[in-house]
């Protein structure tokens, strides 16, 4: 056990603590207990991340580099996955705890019931915070919520979990930080700071490209559903009656597959390219912050600092946008049957989009409090 105190984040929706009276909240409290009757220790948990404690001990924990004592610990529901800010948390931290080789300090807790991540169902669109969590070695609490909290079934899942948790602490590694991997693979020498930060600078405006491609492809997709309405009206106005807006819904989604495979291809690119450098990155911001650059490289991770931002202030819009329109295919995906398995790819590939916004989000905030200073002016 090492000397700093254990400190867990408690991710959940306040709504699934309510509807289950309570139960949520109260088990952090129980494994709290439990591991410090096992370890001597007490383990801190933080629940309400509306609190300054949550996000004063969050940000502190990510900036000054995650240890084998800092866990999060998602309560994994249907709700949950709704949660945009739950979703962010598992992703932020996902990515730090990766950039230092720490992934088993993500510690899901299936809940409820969630289909997609226990079994792949192809009418199911992929789901990235899913397979995140996936990955791990989460809990399965489906039926044991339904337990009484004093049976023996209870109290010694309870303690197993508690136990699960000290025997982690005492296993985990030291932090390692990783790199971004070089993309030659034929050079034997790897890559210095500045030849990664050189290609990164290089890699940002494909990134903006592809979201640039998202939003058209969505806008062309708005522009065909507005040519559905407008037909839907005519069609009713001459007494077509449910023939006519039949044959029009057919007909949109024949004019539909191109776009809606093209943005499903670009969602999931988006995502996979930025979600397998973010630990390299954060490991660049990380280091940056350490002020050990010489000064060419101080000005090339400058430039790329300042990229970057340009890219978070400018894809934050779209993202706002894309939000919009994903709200307002969730109601137009209950209004044909016909139609429902293209919007649900439309609103899981703009999910993925949302979600890549996260990352670019996170290395805004951290390169903030980096100061590169002005060599420039010196």
């Amino acid at each position: 056990m090492t000397n700093e105190q254990p400190v867990g984040f408690w991710s959940y929706t306040h709504r699934d603590n309510d509807l289950d009276r309570g139960r949520i909240v109260r088990l952090s409290g129980q494994i709290a207990s439990s591991f410090e009757i096992i370890t001597g220790e007490p383990l801190e948990i933080f629940l309400d991340k509306n609190s300054l404690d949550w996000g004063e001990a969050w940000r502190m924990r990510l900036d000054s580099a995650l240890t084998s004592t800092t866990f999060l610990i998602p309560i994994v529901t249907p709700k949950f996955l709704m949660s945009q800010e739950c979703r962010r948390e598992v992703i932020t931290f996902a990515g730090h705890a990766a950039s230092l080789g720490l992934d088993e300090l993500l510690l899901p807790i299936h809940y409820v019931n969630v289909p997609q991540l226990t079994q792949r169902a192809e009418e199911c669109p992929a789901d990235e915070v899913v397979e995140l969590i996936a990955k791990r070695q989460w809990v399965d609490w489906r039926d044991l919520r339904l337990e009484d909290e004093d049976s023996p079934a209870y109290r010694k899942a309870v303690h197993k979990l508690a136990q699960w948790l000290a025997k982690i602490l005492d296993a985990t590694p030291p932090a390692t930080p990783v790199a971004i991997p070089p993309t030659n693979q034929d050079n034997e020498e790897p890559p210095g700071f500045l030849e990664i930060m050189t290609e990164m600078e290089a890699a940002l405006p494909a990134w903006f490209e592809t979201v640039q491609q998202f939003a058209e492809t969505i806008s062309r997709i708005g522009e065909e559903s507005t040519w559905a309405s407008d037909e839907i009206a005519t069609s009713d106005k001459r007494g077509g009656g449910f023939t006519g807006r039949m044959h029009v819904t057919e007909e949109l989604a024949s004019r539909l597959t191109e776009p809606v495979e093209k943005v499903d291809t670009l969602g999931a690119k988006y995502w996979a390219e930025l979600a397998a450098i973010d630990p390299g990155v954060i490991g660049i911001i990380r280091q940056a912050s350490e002020g050990n650059l010489s000064t060419e490289d101080r000005k090339v991770t400058r430039a790329f600092f300042k990229e970057v931002k340009g890219l978070a202030d400018t894809t934050a819009v779209t993202t706002s946008q894309l939000q919009i329109f994903s709200d307002s295919m969730a109601g137009a995906a209950q209004g044909s049957r016909r139609l429902r398995p293209q919007f649900k790819i439309i609103q899981a590939a703009v999910q993925k989009v949302i979600d890549s916004q996260t990352i670019i989000s996170e290395w805004s905030r951290m390169i903030n409090d980096v100061d590169l200073g002005d060599d420039d002016q010196q």
